[in-house]
């Protein structure tokens, strides 16, 4: 007992296995923080194409065309009409990108015709990330995100 007693009121040392107990836990605070950046860049990432992607569709002649419709999904990905350069997330296609021209009832609140083209776009993609999420979460994260824009110069 008396060996015990001598290391009980030593305090040297205490800093280091405080720290090694406190290091771990901080780390996996540290790297959920930055992996959720990720999440968030990725996510604002793609809300910034679809809106790219609505403006385009907004001023367009035709919005029911394919090649015009192949465009603003090209623009929401690579931010260009062609399918050319880098995406604007990895790994992220046209082909994730669904886009619909719906007509909507006109109450009298926007001028124009009784019915107004809306051009409703969303974007499903796999978040990849550094794992911390996904570990926290239970499963695999996917970004889904919308966006609606009214098409001012459809016919």
């Amino acid at each position: 007992m008396k060996i015990l007693s001598k290391y009980r009121r030593d305090e040297r040392g205490s800093a280091a296995i405080e720290g090694a107990v406190l290091f771990p836990l901080l780390a996996l605070i540290g790297f959920g923080v930055v992996d959720l950046s990720m999440l968030l860049r990725q996510t604002h990432a793609m809300e910034q194409g679809l809106v790219s992607s609505g403006g385009y569709l907004a001023r367009a002649e035709n919005p029911d065309q394919s090649n015009i419709q192949t465009n603003a999904r090209n623009i929401a990905v690579y931010g260009t009409p062609s399918a050319s350069g880098t995406e604007r997330i990895s790994g992220w296609t046209p082909s994730d990108v669904t886009l619909n021209i719906v007509p909507v009832a006109n109450n009298g609140q926007y001028r124009g015709n009784d019915t107004l083209l809306v051009a409703k776009l969303s974007a499903d993609h796999a978040y990849s990330g550094l794992g911390f999420i996904r570990l926290a979460s239970g499963g695999k994260i996917r970004i889904r995100v919308e966006h609606e824009e009214r098409l001012v110069r459809a016919r």
